[in-house]
């Protein structure tokens, strides 16, 4: 099986469809896209606010795109929001869950018939003021070490937006989510997870601070020492490959992966072609295909 993976598409509002002219080009049976796939900069914002933007460029662009790519070619496309993506729009992605497209977070699919595919989209408190997607990494450990974060910010429903704070002192962390996802693991998968592992190749600032999850990085540990975890997809930093030199780490026996993005108009889309071997014992992937840094 043969798939095109990338993640922060919201970077270049062109990186939707040079994915899918590339994913249509190379003949992949399958896409991922590890979140924030909405673009940075809508034309509608000045007029109608954000988070109408956001619904108009999903329901107007980036569905009738994915609609017009599965009609030349028929292939899975696994995704989700990130925390650029406001929830209250979600449900615009729910309406084709199953169908167009396959939702990732806090899901299991069949990616093939030996494989699954698991997602999760949350991230440790960022400086940014929107929080549908932020959680504390841990009870213990809130966030990594010296991470500059504001707690205060906005959340969405469908139509609006509402303050919010995060309660760093709250039980409700990626760590325990991650608790519920390990109850629904059965065998092999790829894990999609919007933030990288900590203090890894792929979440690594300019300024050379790692701002990544520590509960994904000992989830990935725990799963890679029951070789159940075949590889591992993040994005989120956008240029820690490029800081950092590689697009890959391994934790274990595991290869992570961040292809990074390009900012602004004229960019090109950075993404990695993997090809899974699944009927070997275990399952394999490698890499067919890498940006350069």
């Amino acid at each position: 099986m043969k798939i095109i993976y990338a993640s922060d598409i919201h970077a270049n509002p062109e990186h939707l469809f040079s994915m899918l002219t590339i994913a249509e080009k190379e003949k992949v049976n399958g896409i991922i896209i590890g979140g924030d796939i909405i673009p940075h900069y809508l034309p509608d914002t000045q007029k109608v606010g954000v988070l109408k933007a956001q619904e108009i460029y999903l329901r107007d662009i980036f569905i009738p795109a994915i609609k017009e790519f599965r009609k030349r070619r028929d292939v899975p496309i696994y995704l989700d929001f990130a925390n650029d993506d406001f929830i209250g729009n979600r449900h615009i992605l729910e309406n084709h869950d199953g169908k167009l497209l396959y939702l990732l977070h806090m899901r299991k699919h069949k990616l093939t018939d030996n494989v699954d595919i698991i997602g999760y989209m949350n991230v440790p408190p960022t400086p940014f003021t929107r929080k549908d997607w932020e959680k504390s990494d841990s009870v213990e450990i809130p966030f990594a070490k010296g991470n500059r974060i504001r707690l205060d910010g906005y959340t969405s429903y469908s139509g609006g937006l509402e303050k919010t704070f995060i309660n760093i002192e709250s039980a409700d962390t990626i760590e325990k989510d991650l608790a519920h996802l390990s109850e629904i693991i059965t065998g092999p998968f790829l894990f999609v997870s919007h933030s990288p592992p900590y203090f890894t190749h792929l979440d690594i600032l300019d300024n050379g601070l790692h701002v990544g999850s520590i509960s994904i990085k000992r989830f990935i540990e725990k799963w890679s020492n029951k070789n159940q975890l075949i590889v591992s997809l993040h994005g989120h930093i956008h240029g820690s490959p490029k800081r950092s030199g590689s697009i890959h780490s391994f934790i274990g026996s595991t290869m992570c992966i961040n292809p990074g993005q390009n900012e602004g108009r004229g960019s090109f889309l950075r993404y990695v072609i993997l090809e899974l071997a699944d009927r070997q014992t275990p399952p394999q992937v490698c890499v067919i295909y890498e940006p350069k840094q």
